[in-house]
């Protein structure tokens, strides 16, 4: 169990004892104030002017300077002004993602200035973490459904979310140890309840007792169907063409008849040294350099 989860265990104990011995739950005592969230305007979609949403405080004067440059790419005329209007404000937006402001507005930001930046590969990427924080994200999932349909023909494309990963989308904030331990939090909380319930009789109690044995029973089923594995080693392709081989080695032969264009989506297999073995969505495999592709749960690669 993590010791962030450790003082939770030990006053959960504590109620239990107490509602034990005593037969009432604590008294609830009002808690402190919030300070809310700066709010700036962000970018709405890929044909639209600015529009308001919250962004956590780091970074905001980044942020206004990445929808500055966004909003004067769209005004200008000139293609060339345009491209390197949008390009900046993708450095600009990925700048304040790094410096602690990341969530899934300013990703769908990043991609849309990286769509409109003619930088597929970044977009689809940006799309993607943008999910992974907000699984119904709508302006993610539409302009990467988009992004997707710029891809040739015969790239392959992800499989729809399976029924069982959309309805534990929220598992993906969690790693599998702080789900275990919460699994144990509320089995103890369930047990104290419902000992508070058979000591009392009363069917209040017994009543209580059902929300957190719902939530225990979600925990085991997550870390049942824990999917966790096969999110980490999503990637994206970002280079703008990437030549697949059939070896860890540039002298080896390309494994397809043409590169993989960015935005191509694939699975890491496994990793050696400049080199790392991928698969791609209708079940091919190769090797790709590692600087061409980066994995969705993490700037890192």
């Amino acid at each position: 169990m993590s010791k962030a989860l450790q003082p939770a265990v030990a006053a959960s104990l504590v109620v239990c004892a107490a509602v034990l011995m005593f037969g009432n739950p604590l008294a609830s005592r009002a808690s402190a104030a919030v300070p809310a969230e700066i709010a700036v305007a962000v970018v709405a979609d890929s044909d639209s002017a600015a529009a308001p949403a919250a962004v956590f405080a780091p970074g905001v004067e980044t942020i206004r300077a990445a929808i500055a440059a966004y909003e004067q790419a769209q005004a200008a005329t000139e293609r060339g002004e345009r491209l390197a209007g949008f390009k900046r404000a993708a450095r600009l937006f990925g700048s304040a993602i790094d410096n602690g402001a990341a969530n899934a507005d300013l990703y769908a930001n990043l991609g849309t200035a990286s769509l409109q930046a003619e930088r597929l590969g970044e977009a689809v990427l940006a799309f993607r973490r943008a999910l992974l924080l907000d699984p119904d994200h709508s302006r993610a999932l539409h302009n990467l459904a988009h992004a997707r349909s710029l891809l040739p023909v015969w790239v392959p494309r992800p499989e729809a979310t399976g029924l069982l990963e959309s309805f534990f989308f929220w598992q993906n904030a969690l790693s599998h140890d702080e789900r275990l331990a919460l699994a144990g939090l509320f089995f103890l909380v369930l047990a104290c309840t419902v000992g508070w319930a058979i000591r009392s009789g009363s069917v209040l109690a017994g009543n209580v007792a059902l929300l957190p044995g719902l939530v225990w029973v979600a925990l085991v089923v997550s870390l049942a169907v824990d999917t966790s594995p096969a999110r980490s080693a999503s990637a994206v392709l970002v280079a703008e063409e990437t030549v697949a081989r059939a070896a860890d080695s540039g002298n080896a032969p390309t494994r397809f008849s043409q590169p993989l264009p960015g935005g191509t989506e694939v699975e890491i297999l496994e990793g050696r040294q400049r080199w790392v073995r991928i698969k791609l969505s209708g079940g091919g495999d190769a090797w790709v350099a590692r600087s061409s592709v980066a994995r969705v749960s993490s700037p890192a690669t």
